[in-house]
C-alpha cells in the first residue's frame, strides 16, 4: 500500500512538472505540488495554467493598442 502511495506520488510530480513545462509555469512549483498533493493537485493546476494564458492574452492586447 505504503509503495503505491510513494509510486502515485512520484507519477504525479512527473505529470505535473511535464504539463508545467509546456504550459509555461514553474515546474519545480508544479513538481513539487503534483508530489505533495497528487492527483488532488489537477483543479489547481488548470486554474492556474487558465490565468498564466488570460494574463498573457490581455498583455498582448495592450501592446497591440499602442
Amino acid at each position: 500500500m505504503v509503495l503505491l502511495i510513494v509510486l502515485l506520488a512520484f507519477i504525479s510530480a512527473w505529470y505535473f512538472g511535464l504539463a508545467a513545462f509546456t504550459a509555461g509555469l514553474s515546474v519545480k512549483y508544479w513538481a513539487i505540488v503534483g508530489f505533495i498533493l497528487g492527483p488532488l493537485a489537477f483543479p489547481l493546476f488548470t486554474a492556474h495554467s487558465h490565468l498564466a494564458l488570460r494574463k498573457i492574452r490581455c498583455q498582448k492586447e495592450l501592446m497591440l493598442a499602442f
